[in-house]
């Protein structure tokens, strides 16, 4: 067991990073490191252990902070970006169907601009895959803090001869940086998966509320973090909350939030998605805790 231990260490200090510099040198370098640390760590065998401990910790979470760039982690990136922006799950396409389709049968009593028509504001909107929920002559205002989703929704009105609902602008912005939007203008805001990208969870509803008309609507479905501890989901987030933020994506309890923000009245339920089948890779499934609903100004 010594010897291909022996050899390993040897090969590896042999290779060489540059001209004046190699592996071998970042080994030794560590080295003084650890016997300078070693040297300054009380004699106590507890608190060397406790010391060690932590620090392997901390170093292993650190991990994806250099490997957030290799291949696995790029195509996470993207997996995420799909599901926040498509909300294409079969659970989560029947919530979607069942929060808006008042807007098209009118059942809705949202307030209307001085056309008659509905004004829609939809957070992180990507290429506009939800506007088929969307009633017909509505003015749509989309925002996306990704500089991609531009492209792709005025594609897909482009792809359209005889749009059914206008483009009123999009707008590069996280969810909590609506200020290029008036005062009560909005008849409802959809909300898909986007609290969990903003800066500020509690100062995104503040602004929702503001450019919502009163008696408008927040329609939200988010993801959340579970109130169950030491669960299965409860311990995927705790795994997976540090690369989650590489995505602008952050585990909160969001349903406190929407409750304490200050709407007249919130219908809210709870629903843990089933990722089994979907391949859905390691970060993603810890988000299968979500709530969903609508909050009235």
């Amino acid at each position: 067991m010594t010897a291909p231990l022996v050899t390993c260490i040897t090969t590896v200090s042999a290779i060489t990073l540059s001209e004046d510099f190699s592996l071998g040198d970042v080994v030794e370098n560590v080295k003084e490191l650890g016997s300078w640390i070693n040297s300054w760590l009380p004699k106590n065998i507890v608190v060397r252990t406790m010391f060690y401990g932590a620090t392997t910790v901390v170093c292993l979470r650190f991990i994806p902070v250099f490997l957030r760039r290799t291949s696995f982690f790029k195509n996470v990136e993207i997996q995420s970006r799909y599901f926040h922006r498509s909300t294409a799950l079969p659970e989560l396409i029947r919530i979607k169907e069942d929060l808006l389709k008042e807007l098209k049968d009118e059942s809705h009593e949202l307030p209307a601009n001085e056309e008659g028509k509905l004004t829609l504001l939809e957070l992180n909107a990507g290429g506009g895959t939800n506007m088929s929920y969307y009633p017909d002559g509505c003015v749509y205002i989309a925002t996306d803090h990704w500089d991609g989703a531009k492209d792709y929704l005025e594609q897909n009105f482009c792809d359209i001869s005889e749009p059914r609902i206008t483009l009123d602008r999009f707008l590069l912005t996280k969810p909590d940086r609506l200020i290029s939007i008036p005062d009560n203008t909005v008849s409802a805001v959809i909300c898909f998966h986007s609290l969990c990208s903003s800066c500020n969870v509690y100062f995104t509803l503040l602004e929702i509320l503001r450019v919502l008309k009163p008696g408008g609507k927040m329609y939200f479905i988010e993801h959340v973090m579970t109130k169950e501890r030491y669960t299965n989901y409860w311990l995927l987030q705790m795994n997976y909350v540090l690369q989650m933020t590489f995505w602008d994506c952050s585990l909160r309890d969001i349903g406190s939030q929407i409750n304490r923000a200050g709407f007249s009245k919130v219908n809210m339920s709870e629903v843990k998605l089933n990722f089994k089948g979907v391949g859905m890779m390691g970060p993603m499934r810890s988000l299968a805790p979500h709530i969903y609903g609508y909050a009235v100004k």
